[in-house]
């Protein structure tokens, strides 16, 4: 029995590299080498993203557009990430696969999942097509209504896929062996299994038929590493099907941080939700880790209320360099309307962390329901002056997310395409598209001076950012950062009419930016160098 694990392509304005280790395949492929072949195919780490001139996200046209020139730049080009269909039918056709198991974690590229499944079943009809990730978990009747898909799993794979492949293998009908998490066809209706919930987490993952060297964080090879599943919160804007917390064994983590400097993986960055919600096993795990010599990350984010300073020294040994904290809002009313805790420990450890060797991301979602925007200049005039950067995160209806829920209880339709970030979906009336855009460039501006006052600690005031030795090189980027600062408005350079011209930004607010941050200051990322904006 030949099984083909598969990690779709997807489309969208952008990826993220350092995002794409398809971990959750490498731990069914551990689960499923018992009773098959198993090969790993990632078809979406490409060497190039391939342009597309066509998408249907007409509203976004007028804001990303490709090839302006600008120092505070955004998205510009719909691109697909991985490999073309030709690509895949001839990776699938190479190995003649008797299973192929699709990954769909993400509903909004629901679409490249259906087109893999499509692609399998014309190289042959026999091949058994399994979808399994998240968006199976929520929709399981709509994946199985493509009759393309024999097969979806709901919740942890392992289990079910391994129980499935083992009866296939021996002949007999999956749909008769009660396998908890397999959802399939029955004539003209479906059958809906539970959530599975895996009771051995302590599997390792088969990193081994991943090609190592495809993943890369600098010039370190990376891989996700995951030291608990679930999480114990219900943040109202999250839409992972709800699954126990549960932590991994140190004996078996401990085992693969061996298997992991074996492969030559120099870089770690957690998967976890919910990383150190418990911080006496969180200084465990990072006890493993130290003297090892990995760089390590969170990249979903660390949770603010739960980190002190002897935790903080823990990470530094083990290999932490930078931080990411998941704040969401800075409005205590916000957090609690979305059922998140306030972050009351956070901000008396800022001071800490501006004195710490750490570099500090916090991020911060737009568009949030229950902000407006007037809170949300509050949020970047906070953080500006602190010696960290901002990354905003733009609201997306999640799926399956209590959110979700009450929309579709009001009647109102959201395309799934539309659910992800870089539709900028103007969900809250308050966070229009324009809106929306103009606080991202606001963040752009923010962070670009940040860089400034980290290669210029000359520069105190912001009228100092005009010194033509503080300006980009590029006279076109120079010209945008002067307009800015010295008229308020986003201005951009735009080839295909040879010309500036303005941006679609929201200038009243760009002055009431202005206006509040008089008399401010602005911190830089790497130092503590400062400005004043006058």
């Amino acid at each position: 029995m030949r099984v083909l694990l598969i990690q779709p392509p997807i489309e969208d304005f952008y990826d993220t590299p350092v995002r794409t280790y398809p971990l959750g395949l490498a731990y069914v492929a551990a689960t499923v080498a018992s009773a098959a072949e198993v090969t790993v195919l990632d078809a979406r780490t490409a060497e190039r993203p391939k342009p597309l001139v066509d998408h249907e996200f007409s509203e976004l046209r007028p804001f990303y557009r490709e090839g302006v020139v600008t120092p505070f730049s955004f998205f510009g080009r719909f691109h697909r990430y991985g490999l073309t269909p030709a690509e895949i039918r001839e990776a699938i056709s190479s190995p003649r696969p008797d299973v192929v198991g699709i990954s769909a974690m993400c509903t909004a590229y629901e679409q490249q999942a259906m087109e893999v499944a499509a692609i399998a079943k014309n190289v042959s009809s026999r091949i058994a097509v399994v979808v399994g990730g998240v968006h199976p978990t929520l929709f399981p009747a709509r994946v199985l209504r493509d009759r393309n898909v024999d097969y979806c799993v709901r919740g942890e794979g392992e289990t079910p896929f391994l129980r499935l492949v083992s009866a296939l293998s021996a002949g007999r009908r999956p749909e008769a062996e009660g396998i908890r998490g397999l959802c399939f066809r029955q004539g003209n209706r479906f059958h809906v299994a539970e959530v599975n919930v895996e009771e051995n987490i302590d599997v390792l993952p088969r990193r081994d038929l991943l090609e190592a060297g495809r993943y890369r964080i600098g010039r370190k090879p990376y891989a996700f590493f995951l030291s608990s599943r679930g999480c114990p919160n219900s943040c109202s804007f999250c839409g992972k099907a709800p699954m126990p917390y549960r932590r991994r064994s140190l004996d078996s983590m401990d085992r693969e941080i061996d298997e992991c400097a074996r492969l030559g993986i120099g870089a770690i960055d957690f998967e976890d939700d919910m990383l150190n919600f418990d911080n006496a096993s969180f200084a465990r795990l990072l006890g493993l880790f130290a003297g090892r010599g990995f760089t390590l990350s969170a990249m979903n984010g660390i949770y603010p209320e739960n980190v002190d300073v002897p935790t903080l020294s823990l990470m530094h040994e083990a290999g932490f360099r930078r931080l990411n904290f998941s704040l969401v809002d800075m409005s205590q009313s916000v957090l609690l309307d979305q059922k998140r805790s306030v972050h009351r420990s956070f901000l008396r450890l800022l001071p800490y962390l501006e004195d710490s060797p750490f570099l500090v991301e916090v991020h911060f979602i737009v568009g949030l329901p229950g902000q407006n925007p007037s809170g949300l200049i509050e949020t970047l005039l906070f953080l500006m002056g602190k010696r960290l950067l901002l990354g905003p995160s733009l609201f997306y209806l999640a799926p399956g997310s209590p959110l979700h829920r009450i929309a579709e209880g009001r009647g109102e339709t959201v395309p799934f395409p539309w659910m992800r970030s870089s539709v900028m979906l103007p969900f809250n009336p308050l966070f229009p598209r324009t809106v929306t855009f103009t606080l991202l460039k606001l963040v752009r501006f923010i962070n670009y001076v940040k860089r400034v006052l980290d290669a210029e600690p000359a520069a105190s005031r912001m009228s100092d950012l005009l010194d033509p030795a503080a300006l980009p090189k590029d006279p076109r980027k120079a010209q945008v950062v002067t307009t800015f600062i010295r008229e308020k408005r986003f201005v951009c350079y735009d080839p295909s009419l040879g010309s500036f011209r303005d941006e679609l930004t929201h200038n009243d607010l760009v002055s009431h930016f202005f206006d509040r941050a008089r008399g401010a200051f602005i911190a830089g990322f790497k130092t503590k160098n400062r400005m004043i904006v006058d």
